[in-house]
């Protein structure tokens, strides 16, 4: 297995780069968002790797972070993501995005990644849910017999044009601190209230 390269950067484009390791050259897959942020070609570089093996085809996917390498093994577990649905995903957003996307149900938000539909967002959100509030420390917004009213609370936030995952971490920390109430009108108010005063930052 090769854990990662460290080596001088030779080339890029939005699907791979070439890396050379003691005049070695190595064909890195990556996802898009990756090519605004590599150094100049001719850089030192370090890249966090994982190496795929279907039949006789090798490929290797590169990362710069290990949070962005931990989520495309994540999501190679899933049912239907191969290896291309998970560069995708990270394309179109960050770990912390993706995550807060799935703990808080946002299928709307899946939605925009390409070649995502219904039933593969559905299957993101049903079999990675539980994981991810474990190993992110992301509590579920709906336990117990409250769950009904933080799903009201969060879709009359959409209604009113925020997504899911944006105003979840917002309400997460709300309810630690115990700034909501039993009433969804009112937490409502107090959300919006908490979203200007962050906006007036």
């Amino acid at each position: 297995m090769i854990s990662f390269l460290r080596g001088i950067l030779v080339q890029c484009n939005p699907e791979n780069m070439i890396v050379e390791v003691s005049g070695i050259g190595y064909e890195v897959q990556i996802h898009s968002r990756t090519l605004s942020i590599l150094p100049p070609a001719g850089s030192a570089i370090m890249v966090n790797t994982y190496l795929q093996v279907l039949d006789n085809d090798f490929k290797l996917y590169g990362f710069l972070n290990r949070e962005e390498l931990d989520l495309f093994k994540l999501l190679l577990g899933v049912s239907g993501i191969g290896a291309r649905g998970a560069l995708n995903i990270l394309s179109a957003m960050k770990p912390q995005d993706f995550y807060q996307s799935i703990a808080s149900n946002d299928e709307k938000r899946l939605l925009t990644v390409p070649g995502i539909g219904k039933k593969t967002a559905q299957r993101l959100v049903f079999e990675l849910k539980e994981r991810i509030e474990k190993q992110q420390g992301m509590a579920a917004l709906t336990p117990g017999e409250d769950g009904s009213m933080w799903e009201e609370l969060l879709e009359a936030l959409e209604a009113l044009g925020y997504q899911r995952s944006e105003v979840y971490p917002l309400i997460m920390d709300m309810k630690a601190h115990n700034e909501l109430s039993d009433r969804v009108e009112d937490n409502i108010k107090k959300v919006l209230r908490r979203k200007a005063m962050q906006m007036k930052k």
